[in-house]
């Protein structure tokens, strides 16, 4: 399929800067533009603006290449500096000694499939899922890219820096683009596409790294970007870094925490005369749109929110967790990690079609997943604990609801960790290693009850059936609709550019 219509809204955005439109000059400004909603919707993307669409794309619907996928929406979660396979979901007891993961295998769901002591209750459930025991690439630097964009390999210098003109459009910015082909996109559902939480990745540590952007296609499907308002309840959490003190939201938060549109002020009931009076404002700012300069091109898209959130704000009433029954939030968790599951659960629910959530850091490099010290403490004491908690808890709620049917969830992270153990670390160590690690994989049009892949005897290669991040980008984008291969996108210079330069579905993980 090739599309060279020529899109006016790429040309004027000029790159993939996530800085906003500075509004401030103009007579009403760029506040009282978002509290004419009665929300104050300040913030929404990774600054200011920049999160939601901008503008509305100029080609007609096209015939796209529909696979006849099940999927109607996706949930990514994404364990950010990745779990050392060796240590939970793919044991290796008959390694060498330096290698050997102290945590013991148990039995799972799975005859003859085992999984370590420190996770009982994932281990309980994996007849629910699939999981593939073979990832594997080149790429051993953290590369985000690799696994959610369609760039082949990353390496250190292009990860560093998330503005390297070699990035590609994140897996959501593309389906959101070829869904706005088929007629389905912010401005006709009001509804946001594309949502990241809890907040860019690494913005708290290292923003200039790779975050999920949109690169040429633009600034308007970058994904809706809300905030963490809260704060974390432990002033030490278990696993600590260095001893510091810190008030961890990952490692617990206060029930009040919650997300939300930076001064959204939802009542259940706007009355007539003041939504007639904000309304009277949004026409008021219809009229002075030509103030706006070259920011007026985005002023159709914010007047849409506005209205959306007046008429129909049921997308910040799901972002507000804290209106879900006590029994539910629980069972999830008062961490950072749980609450950001069940929100996006919430999402998915009232209809936004991908929802990302990372695992990400709070002050400190080389925490989350990313396991460079005290790898066995924090495995034993918080990580694993915490998922094996959240995962089953995510299951069952999906399942309960009736949502497994057109909900595809993917966990998945980067890379995997060294096989040998680094002892000059306290705690012990293990290193990044793209060579083996593993996902897990269920919903709509996913065969369950399964393994796909093994690992050498250390866990360090696949031996059986290798899978390629793009292999699980490319089923991903089936089950969703869309032929990788067939279907395209407009490139940087409006060329028809495929969705994956490689990859192929993994049969074995279709129902």
């Amino acid at each position: 399929m090739s599309q060279n219509n020529k899109d006016p809204k790429r040309e004027a955005e000029g790159g993939t800067s996530n800085r906003s439109a500075d509004l401030s000059g103009s007579q009403f400004g760029r506040r009282r533009f978002l509290q004419a909603g009665g929300t104050g919707l300040i913030g929404l993307g990774a600054s200011g603006l920049a999160g939601f669409p901008q503008g509305s794309v100029s080609a007609k619907p096209l015939p796209l290449d529909n696979t006849g996928g099940s999927a109607k929406s996706v949930i990514i979660v994404f364990l950010y500096g990745a779990p050392s396979q060796m240590d939970t979901l793919d044991p290796k007891p008959n390694a060498l000694s330096d290698r050997r993961s102290p945590f013991k295998p148990i039995s799972t769901s799975l005859p003859g499939i085992t999984a370590t002591e420190l996770l009982p209750n994932t281990a309980k459930n994996l007849h629910r899922v699939a999981l593939v025991r073979s990832m594997t690439h080149s790429s051993n630097n953290h590369a985000v890219s690799v696994a959610l964009s369609g760039l082949s390999k990353s390496e250190p210098a292009i990860e560093a820096n998330g503005a390297d003109p070699r990035h590609q459009p994140y897996f959501g910015s593309v389906l959101e683009y070829l869904w706005e082909q088929q007629g389905i996109s912010f401005n006709s559902t009001g509804i946001p596409v594309n949502m990241v939480l809890p907040w860019p990745l690494n913005n708290r540590t290292d923003p200039g790294r790779w975050q999920h952007h949109a690169a040429w296609l633009g600034k308007s499907y970058n994904p809706v970007l809300p905030v963490f308002s809260g704060k974390g309840s432990l002033e030490k959490g278990a696993p600590t870094i260095g001893g510091l003190s810190r008030f961890d939201p990952w490692d617990g938060m206060t029930p009040k925490s919650t997300f939300r549109f930076p001064g959204a002020d939802l009542p259940d009931d706007i009355g007539a005369p003041r939504f007639s009076g904000r309304k009277k404002l949004l026409e008021q700012l219809e009229l002075k749109r030509g103030q706006f300069g070259p920011a007026g091109k985005l002023f159709e898209q914010y007047r849409n929110l506005a209205f959306s959130t007046i008429t129909n704000p049921k997308v910040a009433r799901a972002l507000d967790v804290t209106r879900e029954p006590n029994r539910v939030r629980e069972k999830f968790g008062y961490t950072l990690f749980g609450q950001s599951l069940l929100t996006a659960r919430r999402l998915a629910e009232v209809g936004v079609k991908v929802t990302t959530v990372f695992w990400d850091t709070w002050v400190n490099n080389n925490a989350a997943w990313d396991t460079h010290t005290n790898h066995h403490p924090r495995l034993k004491d918080g990580l694993c604990p915490q998922f094996d908690q959240i995962f089953p808890a995510l299951l069952d709620d999906l399942q309960e609801r009736g949502m497994l049917d057109d909900t595809l969830v993917m966990v998945i992270s980067e890379h995997g960790r060294t096989p040998k153990i680094t002892t000059t670390q306290p705690g012990g160590a293990r290193e990044h290693w793209s060579g083996a690690y593993w996902g897990m994989f269920f919903g709509s049009g996913i065969k369950t009850g399964q393994v796909i892949g093994a690992t050498d005897r250390e866990g360090g290669y696949p031996v059986e059936r290798p899978i390629d991040p793009k292999d699980i980008l490319a089923t991903a984008y089936h089950l969703l609709g869309f032929d990788a291969h067939k279907t395209t996108i407009p490139g940087l210079l409006d060329e028809p550019v495929r969705l994956l330069p490689h990859g192929e579905v993994v049969q074995e993980l279709l129902s």
